[in-house]
């Protein structure tokens, strides 16, 4: 398979160390479908994971994801373990899938940031 993504710089990311944060993907192909960008991301995967490794985020932007539902089919496409959503400071709503409401607390609650043990 052809590789769909081409990196592209944004008015918006950063550079730290002089890598870019986060990493940004385009389609390097006219009008990809959304079955397309799955199938490059299984077979790109640990060409994907070195621009994670190396930048700290991905951020796609020109595919067609349109829906909660094919977001988490994005998702999906990387093939992960799917960790469980155990609750957390603020509330949150499942939608579809793996794909969750960022927060649902009323807006003068602070949330505290996560930390693992």
């Amino acid at each position: 398979m052809a590789n769909i993504f081409k990196e592209i710089q944004i008015p918006q990311q950063k550079q730290y160390d002089s890598i870019p944060f986060p990493s940004v993907l385009s389609p390097s192909v006219p009008s990809p479908s959304l079955s397309l960008l799955m199938d490059a991301i299984k077979a790109q995967k640990p060409f994907l994971e070195s621009l994670l490794f190396n930048a700290g985020a991905l951020l796609f932007r020109g595919f067609p994801v349109s829906t909660a539902s094919d977001f988490n089919d994005v998702v999906e496409a990387f093939g992960y373990e799917e960790l469980a959503y155990n609750g957390g400071v603020s509330s949150r709503t499942k939608v579809v899938g793996r794909v969750y409401t960022a927060n649902e607390s009323p807006l003068d609650q602070n949330i505290p940031p996560f930390t693992m043990k």
